[in-house]
């Protein structure tokens, strides 16, 4: 092989190689394009997590605010039901004491036979 055909094959090759180069830098180029891509969505879907989030947290302490005050007024409730019942109980127990004391029966008890 004379040295002329000799060039003349390596250069073939060396084109041959740099075509693959190229076939593969133009798949890489696409792979990262595709990869920025893919990575943006990500962010923006991220960033629609993150306000859901936020507006989970915030409904969360508005929820929270209100148990307390429903809390509260319930206790406040309970206490006055208490008193409410405590102060029936003694006007039962008087009412008892007046009609024991004047020998009546209130209306609505059985009469004592005797």
């Amino acid at each position: 092989m004379s040295e002329m055909d000799e060039l003349r094959r390596r250069l073939e090759a060396l084109e041959a190689r740099v075509d693959e180069v190229m076939a593969e830098h133009t798949t890489t180029r696409n792979l990262a394009v595709g990869s920025d891509s893919d990575v943006a969505a990500l962010q923006v879907q991220r960033r629609a997590d993150m306000q859901v989030i936020r507006a989970l947290r915030d409904t969360q302490l508005e929820h929270g605010k209100v148990l307390e005050a429903h809390t509260k007024t319930l206790h406040e409730h309970g206490k006055l039901l208490g008193a409410l019942v405590s102060g029936q109980v003694a006007m039962m127990e008087q009412l008892q004491a007046i009609t024991d004391h004047l020998g009546v029966t209130p209306p609505g008890q059985p009469r004592e036979q005797g």
